[in-house]
């Protein structure tokens, strides 16, 4: 899916009363969620991008934070998209993650072979069957 220009200018008034900068903390449209990391996120979750494209056309045209009350209280499913989206592109964002100073430590790598095997010994004594 990708954006008409009067959806990605609604969007970016949308996002930023969504997440609005703080102090050290940038707010959608700085950290970059409009430009390149909502795209990311639709090709992420296909699903959700219908919901997402009605919601903010459904805000075109309107002050933002009325809209968006108006959507939240009227189509929770669409206004559960666009904050979904909206979150997940702004954690996506270096700026963010700078701003956060998350550095998460590395994790160690399970290796679960025996409990794969256990299963698939399973699948094997019941027997193949194409339905």
């Amino acid at each position: 899916m990708t954006l008409t220009t009067e959806q990605r200018t609604a969007y970016a008034e949308l996002a930023d009363v969504l997440i609005p900068s703080t102090d050290g903390m940038p707010s959608a449209t700085e950290a970059g969620v409009v430009d390149v990391l909502i795209d990311q996120v639709l090709g992420y979750r296909p699903d959700l991008a219908q919901d997402f494209a009605a919601a903010v056309d459904a805000c075109v045209g309107r002050e933002p934070e009325a809209a968006l009350d108006d959507l939240a209280a009227r189509d929770s499913a669409r206004f559960t998209a666009l904050t979904l989206l909206t979150a997940g592109a702004y954690t996506l964002s270096s700026k963010v993650r700078t701003a956060l100073n998350y550095n998460p430590p590395p994790r160690a790598v399970v290796d679960d072979v025996d409990t794969y095997v256990d299963m698939l010994a399973d699948v094997v004594e019941r027997g193949f069957h194409n339905r």
